[in-house]
């Protein structure tokens, strides 16, 4: 796949659009100068980039995809961030931290592939005493994850809702313009024109009356009386 593929810079920067929520989560926790974050699901960094910019600590991306770690670790580079960002190939299903290692862990669309309660139960051990995590997740079965998050160890600080038309307004509306806004196929190598098809597809099946595409930004802290 092409590093610097169009529709991959595309889809970044539509989902910068989002970025001030990540910003409204950061800013609900307090923590000290220097913290240790594990950002976990990073994908192409987009959000870890913005933490980056919100903290003066030191940031572990770990993903598990090839491609878009090679992008962003270009773009790492670029923007002098490499004193501050390291980035791993690292399956979330393969974590294997100290204990007590992270002051924050960030989780944006990936707690999915492990599971919920799976996550927040395997995280919170890598947590230090005082330790944050920040989930942002789907909306479904909201009742049944905030009842697990006191299960799990946590206090619930704050959680907001990215309502689906939130995702239309500012994600899939601004991608679906500027996808339609490239040259035709001919100047498109087939890495992208792979990734265009996917993306139209996801745009497709986007469903506006359907309440299960909006999202949730869960933020907790560790309980440190709580017995595993």
């Amino acid at each position: 796949m092409n590093n610097n593929s169009r529709v991959s810079n595309i889809r970044d920067n539509c989902r910068a659009n989002l970025l001030k929520y990540t910003k409204q989560a950061f800013d609900i926790i307090t923590l000290l100068s220097n913290p240790r974050i594990l950002d976990i699901g990073c994908g192409s960094g987009v959000a870890t980039i913005e933490l980056a910019r919100l903290t003066d600590g030191y940031i572990e991306a770990i993903d598990i995809d090839q491609n878009v770690l090679k992008e962003f670790k270009r773009q790492v580079q670029s923007q002098n961030l490499q004193h501050q960002i390291t980035i791993s190939e690292i399956s979330m299903l393969e974590t294997n931290f100290p204990t007590v290692s992270f002051d924050l862990i960030w989780s944006e669309g990936s707690i999915a592939f492990i599971g919920f309660q799976t996550g927040l139960e395997k995280w919170r051990t890598y947590l230090k005493p005082d330790g944050y995590l920040v989930v942002h997740d789907s909306k479904r079965d909201l009742k049944h994850k905030e009842k697990l998050i006191p299960e799990c160890g946590y206090t619930l600080l704050g959680e907001f809702i990215l309502s689906h038309e939130i995702w239309w307004n500012e994600y899939f509306a601004p991608l679906k313009k500027q996808l339609e806004s490239l040259p035709d196929f001919k100047s498109l190598t087939s890495a992208e024109i792979s990734e265009l098809h996917t993306a139209q597809q996801e745009i497709k099946r986007f469903d506006l009356s359907n309440d299960n595409y909006a999202s949730v930004f869960f933020i907790l802290k560790k309980i440190k009386t709580f017995q595993d």
